[in-house]
């Protein structure tokens, strides 16, 4: 197998997002008709990213309160933690320059938020998604970026998303963090690649620095609007379903 998709340019990623279906497309219906099934978009989308206001002040992003995390309980009890809402990462006025002169620490969480993964949307949700972290050369004769295969999820032959994983980005002037993220259609027939870069500068379309958590949105229109996270219960729409991911200042060695 190995040999065969290589050879056809059908990258490991993609024969995985298939699924059943696409597997027997590639079995009878040759590699090319299979490639079809996950490149119907050459040309990345802006990815929409939200940002969760009022994280900035959360102690330890790496392991996110459970009102965060379950964000029904932001509305059922009561606590000293902000009432967050979600706001569009581009909209944010500027990032946070403080971050600069220590490595950043990212953290992807997971799928969020629970209302919009819950069983009954699973028939709407991705069928895969892969989320790439497009770190900087450190060779300067081959500055292409080196990609991070860092997190993904496939809903067959079973519900499988990554765990948690946490490392640091070389964060500096010239190196920020951009993410490229590729989403199959809940039916397998089609696939969106997302792309986006960090930026301190008010840069249209670009999510803004900061110290807090961010949502990936896996659908278009998602986080394009101000949402408290109290409104996200089991009602969600499946098309809020997103990465959840935090950005931290690495701690200085004692």
């Amino acid at each position: 197998m190995n040999s065969s998709s290589e050879g056809s340019g059908l990258h490991r990623r993609e024969f995985l997002a298939l699924g059943s279906a696409g597997l027997a497309t590639l079995c009878f219906g040759g590699a090319a008709q299979a490639q079809s099934l996950v490149t119907a978009e050459a040309t990345p989308r802006l990815m929409p990213v939200g940002y969760l206001e009022g994280s900035e002040q959360v102690p330890n992003l790496r392991r996110l309160s459970a009102r965060i995390r379950r964000p029904r309980m932001a509305a059922e009890v009561r606590s000293n933690e902000p009432d967050y809402r979600v706001v569009p990462a581009d909209f944010v006025p500027l990032g946070d320059t403080n971050l600069i002169g220590r490595p950043l620490r990212v953290t992807i969480h997971g799928l969020y938020p629970p209302g919009g993964i819950a069983p009954k949307r699973r028939a709407e949700l991705p069928l895969a998604i892969d989320l790439d972290v497009l770190f900087p050369s450190p060779d300067p004769m081959s500055p292409d970026p080196i990609r991070f295969f860092a997190w993904s999820f496939r809903q067959r032959p079973g519900w499988n998303p990554s765990p948690p994983v946490s490392f640091v980005y070389p964060l500096d002037w010239e190196a920020m963090p951009e993410l490229e993220m590729r989403v199959v259609s809940p039916k397998g027939r089609s696939a969106m690649t997302f792309r986006t870069r960090f930026t301190f500068d008010d840069e249209t379309g670009f999510p803004r620095l900061l110290r807090g958590a961010y949502v990936l949105g896996t659908s278009p229109n998602a986080w394009r609007n101000e949402v408290a996270l109290s409104d996200l219960g089991p009602d969600t729409p499946a098309w809020l379903a997103s990465v959840l991911l935090s950005m931290d200042m690495e701690p200085e060695e004692a």
